[in-house]
């Protein structure tokens, strides 16, 4: 099986590369390293360094028969899309389009977009299900709402079968302090190096974490199993931000904290209901939380100590 990792260099689009690696796969990856590293991908696969939205990414398609096509490529910052939206919309629209267009133009057998929580806004009470009205609040979640429209289109107008997951916070090692789920990376890597940590609010504010794992997991099976359709990818569990760091203590990582204003574009509370995608093929998350937390704080541990050892040798 030939699959096309989009953005996967990247925090999620290495984990996905990874999981079909290891089950037998071709891996091919598209991405400009924007915010991906090379260094997040140890196992064999052919890399094109290019932009989603470049023409000549179709060469790729003519020369590769793609089965699959996962596109995790995304300006995935929200404070960045209110900055620059025409930036947003160049990755997030622009893009997306493009590998809808290649991938229907090359009878690609499964296209998966990997859409987000925020689609759904700040105005419906949790937790979330996929039959919700979509009432984003920031240009990141409209451009992933809109891609979204863009999915169902190119599937019924061009029978190409997609599979649109909108993940929740999703988290774990090798991420990086930006993007939407940056919370994490940013109270961890806070922790350990001593430094205080920013809450943008009261602190109250809730979030569905779920490790990366679990998503590279959902994505194999959706694929798999030939699902189609549009599917939340969560943990049905809410943790707020003092919850979080009460568990950092409770694993002898305090954390200093400061507090500043709500930021333009944040969601208050938001956690999701998988239960859809549970009945259609019986995948749950396996990795709780806290033990989601402790692998991450051991591989940024790692990462820090190496960083050391390279300085000091």
């Amino acid at each position: 099986m030939n699959v096309l990792v989009t953005g996967g260099y990247g925090f999620i689009g290495s984990a996905v590369g990874r999981r079909f690696f290891e089950e037998g796969a071709t891996i091919y990856i598209i991405d400009n390293l924007s915010t991906g590293h090379l260094r997040n991908v140890d196992f064999e696969h052919k890399s094109y360094l290019l932009n989603v939205e470049d023409e000549v990414c179709e060469h790729l398609f003519k020369e590769t028969n793609f089965d699959v096509v996962i596109h995790c490529a995304a300006q995935t910052s929200v404070q960045q899309s209110i900055q620059e939206p025409v930036k947003d919309i160049l990755t997030n629209i622009v893009g997306l389009s493009q590998m809808l267009f290649l991938s229907s133009k090359y009878k690609v057998k499964h296209f998966v977009f990997a859409s987000s929580a925020s689609v759904y806004g700040d105005s419906h009470y949790p937790p979330l299900e996929e039959s919700d009205v979509c009432e984003p609040i920031s240009m990141y979640g409209l451009n992933k709402s809109i891609g979204e429209t863009y999915c169902e289109k190119w599937q019924k107008d061009y029978r190409l079968p997609i599979l649109i997951y909108r993940f929740a916070n999703v988290f774990g090692p090798r991420q990086q302090m930006q993007g939407e789920a940056a919370v994490i990376p940013s109270m961890l890597k806070s922790s350990i190096s001593g430094k205080p940590f920013t809450i943008f609010g009261d602190g109250e504010q809730t979030r569905d974490f779920i490790y990366v794992d679990d998503i590279a997991d959902a994505i194999y099976a959706g694929v798999t199993a030939r699902l189609q359709g549009t599917y939340n990818v969560s943990t049905n569990e809410a943790w707020s931000i003092h919850q979080v760091i009460l568990l950092l203590q409770h694993l002898n990582h305090p954390l200093e904290i400061q507090y500043a204003p709500v930021r333009e574009g944040d969601i208050e509370h938001s956690f999701l209901n998988n239960d859809k995608l549970a009945k259609a093929i019986g995948w749950r998350p396996k990795t709780s939380f806290a033990e989601g937390i402790e692998r991450t704080l051991h591989a940024l541990q790692d990462e820090k100590l190496a960083e050391i050892q390279q300085k000091s040798g």
